[in-house]
């Protein structure tokens, strides 16, 4: 039953993320860590152990109500299982609480690397800003900010197989969230899905929102325009 909730909820969850159903940030952000089991198996294992806690107590506390019927053979023999099950019951609970230990320091250290990553702030050149290829050429996310008007822009930069993904640091159902990497993946820091970086600049799902842009001499050119254009489908 636990598994079959588990892929219930994984695919409403790709279902809204590929916006075949009515999707909200709300509940991408509520389905996102139980669908990656940061949330979901953290409750369990801590339920599983308090009902395995309480499944024992009740079980000593019926063996002390018997014990008043039993003769002194069978106290003494009651008093052996008891201690037995005494063991048993703190090293199980010794171990989960262990288990619930490295599960929230897990659980905190994840939380703690989803902050924002840090945006280097880059000048606008008239009506473009040009991002150096040599900067952004090792494969990994960078970050820039830019102003356009009264407001900051925040995208992305990141080399991909077939060219480069330019895109802002936002998707259309997440909103300005944001992102980060991890591994081969860029993932949402509000829902938590992996985005296939050969798909940055692509519309569908969680990615982020792609912008124009076009390589020109040793730079990456992009229009303020359409980064301001862009950030027109950022939901409120």
């Amino acid at each position: 039953m636990l598994v079959a909730f588990q892929l219930a909820l994984t695919g409403l969850h790709e279902l809204s993320e590929a916006r075949w159903l009515p999707s909200s940030k709300g509940e991408m952000a509520i389905l996102g860590p139980i669908v990656r089991n940061e949330l979901f198996f953290f409750v369990f294992i801590f339920g599983a152990a308090m009902l395995l806690i309480l499944r024992e107590w009740q079980a000593a506390s019926h063996a002390k109500a018997r014990k008043e019927s039993l003769n002194d053979a069978e106290k003494r023999l009651l008093e052996s299982q008891n201690r037995r099950q005494r063991r048993w019951m703190i090293a199980g609970a010794t171990a989960s609480l262990a288990v619930i230990l490295v599960l929230t320091a897990d659980f905190i250290y994840v939380r703690a690397n989803s902050a924002p990553p840090a945006a280097q702030a880059i000048d606008p050149m008239g009506d473009i800003v040009r991002v150096p290829i040599s900067a952004v050429q090792d494969g990994t996310m960078h970050l820039f900010t830019v102003n356009a008007g009264i407001q900051s822009l925040r995208f992305m930069v990141i080399k991909k197989p077939n060219g480069w993904g330019v895109a802002l640091d936002a998707c259309r159902i997440c909103g300005a969230e944001g992102y980060r990497q991890e591994g081969q993946n860029v993932m949402c820091r509000h829902c938590a899905s992996a985005i296939y970086i050969p798909s940055i600049g692509d519309e569908g799902g969680c990615n982020p929102i792609g912008v124009p842009a076009h390589v020109e001499g040793g730079d990456i050119v992009i229009d303020i325009s359409a980064l301001t254009q862009a950030s027109t489908e950022i939901p409120k």
